[in-house]
């Protein structure tokens, strides 16, 4: 996929977005988000990297107990017999409190996570909005009306993309500044936080 090309593409709904979907959405005209399949387990549906002292965190949203894997992913309802929201929260502050962006938008983030939605792909959905308009990226969201299982060949399909494999053709990871950097080397394609507290508005340069 060449870097200036507009283009149609299909993605997962997503928690805490890897970078590499924004570059995506900056490059569509188009995005639709797949509300039409089954949950699966153990990928950025629910579950999101971000950068902390130590290396590379994992935060997971826990879902109601069930057969989720079966289940419509408009259907997955969060579970909130944990305090998993406050973890989450902590783990942020402690990741990036130090970075350049962090008191202009934590509090937008604490407030969309307080909020408690009931299903896993409205707390997305609200995440998505907030960093398209803090990257400033102009795209036409739409959920999906039906599940198709094969696109046609000029609609970027990336769903299934693998949670510790992710790699979408024409995505060329820029390094930026990151919070550790004097003690660990650059990590790429990490949450959308990640750049957003580390380089702000002008995130949209590295997308």
């Amino acid at each position: 996929m060449d870097s200036q090309t507009t283009q149609k593409a299909v993605i997962t709904t997503e928690y805490l977005p890897p970078i590499s979907s924004f570059w995506l959405m900056n490059r569509c005209e188009e995005l639709i988000i797949e509300h039409c399949e089954n949950y699966q387990k153990k990928s950025t549906r629910n579950r999101a990297k971000i950068l902390g002292v130590n290396g590379v965190d994992i935060l997971s949203v826990p879902l109601k107990k069930g057969k989720n894997s079966g289940m419509l992913i408009t259907e997955v309802e969060i579970s909130y017999d944990t305090d998993w929201i406050a973890n989450h929260l902590h783990a942020i502050k402690s990741a990036y409190g130090n970075s350049p962006y962090f008191e202009y938008y934590f509090d937008d983030i604490k407030y969309i996570l307080n909020s408690k939605h009931r299903l896993l792909y409205e707390l997305n959905a609200a995440l998505v909005t907030f960093f398209i308009k803090s990257f400033d990226i102009e795209v036409s969201i739409l959920p999906s009306s039906n599940f198709i299982k094969e696109y046609p060949n000029d609609i970027i399909d990336v769903r299934r993309m693998h949670f510790h494999k992710r790699m979408i053709e024409g995505f060329d990871a820029k390094p930026y500044n990151q919070v550790f950097e004097e003690k660990q080397d650059f990590v790429a394609d990490l949450s959308a936080i990640d750049l957003l507290m580390c380089k702000g508005p002008e995130g949209i340069f590295w997308l």
